[in-house]
């Protein structure tokens, strides 16, 4: 079954040329409860429909944070939210009150954490799509009346490289004490590039932003920003959507590009950072990448985990340890299938050559994110032999002998 997605991986919709594909695009619930409690969202919306649709609500969901990302994409492995610094994985922690799930056998289940199906309601918290076919997702909604934002570019030099790693470290181990906030942080390439250009998306949950603490060097300065892009301003979540869907529609600047992502897991440390971004990097310079494939762009995503954000993730099949981390994205995207094996070689050989100095230095996590994992990572087997014997013993229990995940 296909809904909005988030992995530009072929085959992740689990359909081969011998599959039927079942599309969700009118499934397309939106309710909000009459006491706001609950947000009941079928298959097919984008979180871009969420947000619009909860807009002047005064409460939203632990949802995506780009508005073409499909909700069921996000939910079913995990979920990276603007919120998660507060409240943790989307899908995970009660945050998802019930799924409804048709079975193998035509059933049609209201699937909760205390009823007869509590195993799959187990396993839908990260475990992937192929346990049943997810029609409804009800999730716990809560307050918010202002959301402050800024879409940073920061001045490009070695100078800001080092306060920006420096800032984001600091926010990934004491960013528990801002609850309210949220930095995603990427460093980008493309064609005519000396330098990275830093850059982060910062957004906060109130209508004053905090005046100390880790953020504000995202904002208040410390890093030197182009044309005052780190100035937060009110802006809500509908109104974010509509200024980025043009870019992935049809005609948009972000459509129809052939991607890839990849996903390191690291400990919070300067040195892996470093590591991470030179290797990277350099590379990508010494192999020119930008600058002879037509529509080339990446960029390194450092996407924090708290403490807090890890606590809070507990009690699911991911077996997140609550420690201070960084689950860096890397996407590149493309316009030509002729430079395709170019791209995959790169990418292999940058993450052979960072893993093998993050290993050597014990700097590596075991937890792989699913949701932006490529093809070749073995997600499920970061999640430790206990879970992935626990979620094979549930696929085996609701689903005929048809699903082409790999545990």
């Amino acid at each position: 079954m296909r809904g909005g997605g988030h992995m530009p991986i072929p085959g992740a919709a689990t359909i081969n040329s011998t599959g039927v594909q079942i599309s969700s695009t009118n499934l397309k619930t939106l309710k909000l409860s009459e006491d706001k409690q609950t947000m009941s969202i079928g298959p097919g919306p984008r979180w871009g429909d969420v947000f619009e649709y909860l807009d002047g609500t005064n409460v939203t969901v632990v949802g995506g944070r780009l508005p073409p990302v499909g909700v069921p994409g996000l939910l079913l492995g995990g979920g990276i939210s603007y919120f998660s610094n507060a409240h943790g994985l989307s899908a995970t922690n009660g945050k998802i009150r019930a799924y409804e799930v048709v079975l193998a056998d035509g059933t049609i289940a209201t699937v909760t954490a205390d009823c007869e199906y509590s195993d799959l309601y187990w396993a839908l918290q990260g475990g992937g799509n192929s346990f049943g076919l997810v029609t409804r997702f009800d999730l716990k909604t809560f307050p918010l009346e202002t959301t402050l934002r800024a879409e940073a570019t920061y001045e490009e030099s070695e100078e800001t490289k080092d306060l920006y790693l420096d800032a984001l470290l600091d926010y990934t181990i004491n960013g528990d004490v801002e609850p309210g906030f949220a930095i995603t942080p990427v460093a980008r390439w493309g064609p005519n590039f000396t330098v990275p250009s830093c850059e982060s998306t910062l957004l906060y949950n109130g209508s004053v932003v905090p005046s100390s603490g880790p953020a504000k060097k995202f904002y208040d300065g410390t890093i030197k920003s182009l044309n005052d892009t780190s100035t937060m301003k009110a802006m809500s979540l509908a109104e974010y959507s509509r200024l980025l869907r043009f870019a992935f529609e049809e005609g948009g600047p972000g459509h129809g590009f052939r991607q890839n992502f990849h996903v390191i897991s690291a400990k919070a440390t300067r040195e892996g950072m470093d590591i991470i971004h030179d290797t990277w990097f350099s590379l990508l310079k010494e192999r020119d990448l930008a600058n002879h494939i037509p529509g080339f762009f990446a960029g390194l995503a450092y996407n924090s985990v708290t403490r807090t954000m890890a606590a809070k993730s507990k009690g699911s099949p991911q077996n997140i340890d609550v420690e201070p981390a960084f689950w860096v994205e890397e996407a590149i995207s493309w316009s030509s299938a002729e430079y395709d094996a170019e791209i995959y070689q790169f990418v292999n050989d940058v993450n052979a050559e960072i893993e093998s100095q993050l290993k050597a230095k014990d700097l590596m996590t075991r937890y792989i994110y699913l949701n932006d994992a490529s093809k070749d990572q073995k997600a499920f087997k970061s999640y430790g032999t206990e879970s992935v014997k626990k979620l094979k013993a549930i696929r085996a229990k609701y689903v005929l002998k048809l699903a082409s995940v790999k545990y």
